[in-house]
């Protein structure tokens, strides 16, 4: 490991004791228009029960971050840039938390400060990674196509991959047969962003270093969450991101998309419904495990009391194929966090 990797940042437990599972991470994020988050917040799915740093059960970031970008390596959680305030601020933080240890680590920072990054970044041969997609420090609009290749046994970066054809903040990445897929987001600048029809889906082969754009999301969504499933991308929730498509008028609308489950199938490079949500959802997360797919926290439209000072779900629900399932509620609310599946955890 790179010699410049700086301070460790020390957990509440010296060594954490872990076993093996199911485990659904949700880790910093903003609550909107307030402030980011630090916490640290795990679901163990067998036991159904969460443990976080807000109830001093683990170790919260030294640097709250929401709209970073996320993958899982060798018992590590890598976090990367964000934005430190809730519409702010766009970092180059290299975050790494160590399940064993219940302890942060800060790595050598990314080559330049980025935001607006997907939830979870596969990882490919077992060592690398492709951070594509996102903001810079430009602000809001100032979207990038941006591609770079992160050594995450060496802890080092190549630039000089091939950028995608288009920028795409808030990318959904997958990986199948050998393609890195990046799907819905935004895309474009003020004042042509997000004039696609659909939603972007670009996909990247790394071993021969090309881009391909390929059967966009029959609606122009993002701020959804989704994973793959049962080889298929599956994509929940979200918002418009082409205000035309708000009107039930016009033959582009296909209902509230808040509520739409969207599922892309690789092999045939088509896209399908399935049915509704029960209710509008939007800023969650979203993972598949080896029986369900889950998705939790953001915001429920729905539930939103204007009395809180916190707009956002503490929910949580699985989904087998045919009907949604709640389970015990999460002790923070927040949008815009880390999602990361693992398969070893706290024992608490």
């Amino acid at each position: 490991m790179n010699s410049n990797i700086t301070r460790c940042i020390g957990g509440i437990n010296t060594r954490m004791k872990t076993q093996k599972g199911e485990f659904l991470w949700a880790i910093g994020g903003k609550i909107e228009n307030k402030n980011t988050v630090e916490d640290t917040t795990v679901y163990n799915i067998a036991e159904d029960e969460w443990y976080s740093s807000v109830n001093e059960q683990l170790a919260p970031m030294p640097h709250p971050v929401q709209g970073a970008g996320w993958t899982f390596f060798q018992n590590k959680i890598f976090c990367f840039g964000g934005k430190t305030k809730p519409h702010s601020g766009c970092s180059d933080f290299v975050q790494v938390y160590n399940i064993e240890k219940d302890e942060w680590e800060l790595y050598n920072n990314l080559p330049k400060a980025r935001s607006k990054l997907g939830k979870y970044y596969p990882v490919v041969d077992n060592r690398y990674i492709y951070l594509f997609g996102g903001d810079d420090e430009g602000g809001p609009f100032s979207r990038v196509n941006w591609n770079w290749k992160y050594d995450l046994r060496n802890d080092t970066w190549d630039t000089e991959v091939a950028d995608a054809p288009h920028t795409q903040s808030f990318p959904l990445p997958t990986y199948h047969n050998g393609w890195l897929y990046y799907s819905t987001g935004n895309t474009g600048q003020n004042p042509e962003q997000n004039s696609y029809e659909g939603a972007l889906n670009q996909r990247y082969n790394p071993k021969e270093d090309k881009w391909e754009v390929i059967t966009s999301c029959p609606i122009p969504t993002t701020d959804g969450s989704g994973d793959k499933w049962k080889n298929e991308l599956h994509f929940i929730g979200g918002w418009n991101t082409n205000e035309s498509f708000y009107n039930p008028d016009t033959p582009n609308y296909n209902g509230p998309v808040k509520k739409q489950h969207l599922v892309y199938n690789y092999e045939h490079d088509k896209w399908r419904f399935e049915a509704e949500l029960p209710g509008n959802w939007h800023h969650g997360g979203t993972r598949g495990t080896k029986q369900y797919l889950w998705r939790f926290l953001g915001t429920i439209d729905e539930d939103i009391d204007i009395r809180q000072r916190n707009p956002h779900s503490n929910r949580i629900f699985k989904w087998d194929g045919n009907k949604w399932t709640e389970m015990e509620p999460a002790p923070v609310r927040k949008m815009n966090f880390g999602t990361i599946y693992t398969t070893i955890g706290p024992k608490l």
